[in-house]
């Protein structure tokens, strides 16, 4: 449809903000990487709310309730996603500080993006591996299928149809082991935190003193904010798949899921319904 993004939410990135006199532009401290569908949103506002991260890049309309899908990128998603990256289709040679300058920042603050198609992307690993060697990476991951169900009434409400390639790529964006796997090629195990979205739900407190922990950041100086669980986002209709595509969707996913369980035993699989 005309005035849409392309299909599978392709962007290119958003101008750099101005780099005030009191901060400097540096590789950024952390990279949220996945998944699409997940609660990054919701998690990022959470991230947003202690006092050393900082973010200089703001919503485009901010203050302004949304009225369509696009608003509600302009306003929530604006500082949030740069989508620098996932453009390019392959792996290139660019500059890294053309990275950096998204992320000025004070002194004695932290400051990063959560992208959550990076880990979909093959070619990203290595381009954010030179961009940003040393950030810390951060995976929020949801039941596989109630993901897939989710992204497809995502995609439904943007006007794009529901043809078997959309449905089979949505598919694979719910391959968390594959994907990390890619990822572990080019950054250490250490560098990575693997969260679950259902585990964020029932502990919003101790999942995020545990991502504070893991950025480096005092745990202590965080409260955690009275709206916490205030919907991030607009409901869409989710579309109507019968029981044998379920069934089909969860068992096309198990091999995937074992293995995601073996390699991050933080996971806990009784906490997806769906999972094998």
């Amino acid at each position: 449809m005309p005035g849409f993004p392309p299909l599978y939410n392709i962007f290119t990135p958003p101008p750099p903000p101005e780099i005030a006199q009191d901060c400097d532009a540096a590789p950024p401290d952390f990279v949220g990487v996945g998944t699409m569908k997940s609660g990054t949103t919701w998690w990022w506002s959470i991230l947003m709310s202690h006092p050393n991260v900082f973010s200089s890049r703001e919503s485009a309309s901010p203050g302004h309730p949304p009225r369509s899908l696009h608003d509600l990128n302009d306003q929530i998603y604006g500082a949030k996603e740069i989508h620098f990256f996932n453009h390019y289709g392959g792996v290139r040679d660019i500059d890294p500080t053309l990275y950096h300058r998204y992320f000025p920042r004070p002194p004695g603050t932290i400051t990063g993006e959560w992208t959550p198609r990076y880990m979909y992307d093959f070619w990203v690993p290595p381009m954010l591996r030179r961009a940003a060697p040393d950030a810390k990476l951060l995976i929020l991951l949801r039941d596989p299928v109630e993901r897939f169900v989710s992204a497809l009434a995502h995609q439904s409400a943007w006007g794009s149809d529901l043809d078997p390639v959309s449905i089979d790529h949505q598919f694979r964006r719910g391959l968390y082991w594959q994907q990390a796997r890619n990822l572990l090629s080019y950054f250490d195990r250490d560098q990575i935190l693997v969260l679950q979205y259902e585990r964020c739900v029932l502990d919003v407190h101790q999942e995020a003193k545990r991502t504070f922990a893991f950025l480096g950041l005092d745990t202590d100086t965080w409260r955690l904010p009275q709206d916490w669980n205030r919907r991030v986002g607009l409901d869409h209709p989710k579309p109507d798949i019968d029981q044998a595509t379920r069934d089909a969707v969860r068992a096309a996913y198990q091999p995937d899921v074992e293995r995601l369980l073996a390699e991050f035993p933080s996971v806990d699989g009784s906490l997806w319904p769906t999972a094998p």
